[in-house]
């Protein structure tokens, strides 16, 4: 169910019915983000820097690997 506004606070007393409720979201909709505690942000930006560094590191040696593959093929024919 999609929340489409109104006041948040439910505990007011003026406050009537439940607001505007869609039970199918409608196309492109996202929901608004939680706020994240400092903590859990900087343990995910540990977790991309670790793995963007283990590919970076996987695609060097691959890319080693294709040279020295074409490098031998080259040798074996000339």
């Amino acid at each position: 169910m999609v929340w489409l506004g109104g006041p948040r606070r439910r505990s007011q007393e003026w406050i009537r019915g439940r607001g505007i409720f869609l039970h199918d979201a409608p196309p492109g909709y996202r929901p608004p983000r939680r706020r994240v505690p400092l903590q859990e942000r900087e343990r995910e930006l540990r977790q991309e820097r670790t793995l963007l560094r283990v590919a970076s590191v996987v695609l060097a040696l691959a890319a080693a690997a294709f040279v020295v593959i074409v490098l031998v093929f080259i040798a074996i024919h000339a």
